[in-house]
């Protein structure tokens, strides 16, 4: 497993931010902890507001102390993604809305805040979930989910942005240094691999 440190400095303008997070060659998830609650408000705030702001996204912003299991979880993401149906409590179909082959934005952002809710209080769950958040956006990034209809692969730049408030790096470390199966639809290229993940620091120099 590889983990790209990232800092940010919040007294910088957002565009700084994005630049950073964005124009890079560390195409993967995000994780950021951070004990400092006002200085964690004003990231997520203006840097969700920002992508929304910017266009061309699709901006899934979770609010995680209202999960508590997979059902709640999927009742948000069911009514952030843009699909025409109702989700049921399956984890399979967790995994094909997160895909969501419904639209293709040049980007897809979906924001876990307070993900450590889940995590310290149902860890079943989250490590279920997380499984399918990270599967899928390693899928739709690399291209390698679904062939469209005209013949050419989907591809949308999907991030995970995973927010703890009260844990550090190596509460989660067994699932940074987990092997997961990657579905490719190159079934030469289907394996089991350890997926990089983007460290977040927020400073304020």
């Amino acid at each position: 497993m590889s983990i790209k440190h990232f800092k940010i400095n919040i007294n910088e303008p957002v565009d700084n931010w994005h630049d950073l997070l964005m124009n890079n060659n560390c195409i993967n998830d995000f994780l950021l902890f951070e004990n400092d609650r006002d200085r964690l408000i004003w990231f997520i705030t203006n840097y969700t507001q920002y992508l929304i702001r910017n266009g061309g996204n699709e901006v899934v912003p979770l609010f995680g102390k209202a999960i508590s299991n997979l059902e709640t979880f999927i009742y948000q993401v069911n009514l952030s993604l843009p699909v025409g149906y109702h989700l049921g409590t399956k984890l399979d179909a967790l995994y094909d809305l997160l895909l969501n082959f419904e639209t293709e934005p040049q980007g897809r952002f979906i924001i876990w805040n307070d993900s450590n809710h889940l995590f310290n209080n149902n860890k079943a769950d989250f490590v279920n979930i997380f499984e399918s958040l990270i599967i899928a956006a390693y899928c739709n990034r690399n291209g390698i989910s679904t062939i469209k209809e005209d013949g050419t692969r989907y591809r949308v730049d999907q991030r995970n942005m995973f927010i703890f408030n009260d844990n550090k790096l190596e509460d989660i470390q067994g699932l940074l240094n987990k092997e997961y199966f990657i579905p490719s639809i190159d079934k030469q290229s289907q394996s089991d691999r350890i997926i990089d993940f983007n460290l977040i620091e927020l400073t304020e120099e």
